[in-house]
């Protein structure tokens, strides 16, 4: 027994030496036998007594031999893992973003005068959800512009002189828009000022009611988490997030239009991976 003991441990252990079960375990690869006393009991430096015990009452540890998994174990954890990911709470927001692109949607976005009850849309982009710019205007308001908006998209009343007014092109945008998905960044603000914008020339919007608007603001503040006391986030921020790269400064109704339609596919594509890697594994064959 002393030599098969002493052939685990190493030449430098003898059988009649004591070491803790960390020790042994660690150095000499060795356990206790189950019906092993203790030697002794000392004290580390934190006060905490610890037994120890003779070589030759302990036992080589027996190495676990990992067993590979088969190709279909394989197979089947990682359709369990990729379920799991469905279920987050990223898919499920990823989700939502990938029904609205199926329904092939426009995208809309304003910079106005201001955001008041009074505030007007003095430029206005729509795009389709392949980013092709199916409008993009600047608009004459009948009140003046806020200096914070003017500093904000520095769009500046002098620069308006000769650009259509709302009456002009609101045929336009009812066609366009009537009876639509329309993905807006902040839905509530935007719908707004259409609605006074319109007002303010005499026009009346109530067709704005058949546009099924969706709101990418809320979509990326589930995505990503809210940074503000009111629950949302910026597209600037968002878009830094999502990873996408801008066409144009923000705070133009083009580029912030733009910036919206990729945003929302960014979002979209978790789902869309973990469908496709679902599907693949899912159509794996084995030979039995």
């Amino acid at each position: 027994m002393e030599k098969n003991v002493l052939s685990v441990a190493g030449a430098d252990a003898k059988t009649d030496q004591c070491f803790s079960k960390e020790r042994l375990r660690d150095q000499f690869r060795m356990k206790p036998k189950a019906d092993a006393n203790p030697v002794a009991h000392y004290k580390n430096r934190f006060g905490v007594k610890f037994p120890v015990f003779r070589i030759a009452d302990c036992l080589p540890i027996r190495e676990t031999q990992l067993v590979q998994a088969s190709a279909k174990q394989q197979r089947a954890r990682a359709i369990l893992a990729v379920k799991a990911r469905l279920r987050s709470n990223r898919a499920r927001v990823s989700s939502v973003a990938a029904t609205w692109l199926e329904a092939s949607p426009l995208f809309l976005d304003t910079e106005t005068t201001g955001l008041g009850n009074n505030a007007q849309i003095i430029e206005i982009s729509i795009s389709d959800a392949n980013g092709r710019v199916l409008l993009n205007t600047r608009l004459r308001p009948t009140v003046s512009i806020e200096p914070v908006a003017q500093a904000i998209h520095c769009i500046d009343a002098e620069s308006l002189e000769a650009a259509p007014v709302w009456s002009d092109i609101s045929h336009q945008v009812k066609e366009l828009l009537r009876g639509q998905t329309v993905v807006i960044f902040n839905a509530d603000f935007d719908s707004r000022m259409v609605r006074q914008t319109a007002a303010a020339f005499g026009e009346s919007v109530d067709w704005w009611s058949e546009v099924r608007t969706r709101c990418a603001m809320y979509l990326a503040a589930d995505a990503f988490g809210a940074t503000n006391s009111y629950g949302t986030i910026s597209l600037a921020t968002a878009t830094t997030i999502a990873g996408v790269a801008w066409s144009g400064a923000a705070h133009s109704a083009v580029a912030d239009t733009l910036a919206t339609v990729e945003l929302v596919k960014a979002i979209a594509r978790t789902r869309q991976a973990l469908d496709k890697e679902l599907v693949e594994l899912l159509a794996e064959r084995f030979d039995d």
